[in-house]
């Protein structure tokens, strides 16, 4: 692991794992999530993920939140703490 700026949990796994949720849900439930980060305060696709419509368009905005995390030297831990 390297110098990490932040350490975030947020919960992802357990979120994406979960058959029952819906990705819409899914994607509204992430949003809430980062919203009360400050760290992705700046995070322009945050919204993306509550208009995720199918599991497609949920990949394509995690791999974005990923990348910003990198960039922002952000640890996305797997599950919530």
């Amino acid at each position: 692991m390297g110098h990490w700026r932040h350490q975030v949990s947020i919960g992802i796994d357990d979120l994406l794992e979960d058959s029952r949720t819906t990705v819409n849900e899914k994607g509204r439930i992430l949003a809430e999530r980062l919203n009360r980060e400050a760290c992705f305060r700046s995070f322009m696709h945050v919204d993306r993920f509550r208009s995720a419509q199918d599991a497609e368009e949920l990949d394509e905005v995690l791999e974005q939140m990923y990348d910003y995390a990198d960039r922002q030297r952000i640890w996305i831990r797997k599950n919530a703490s």
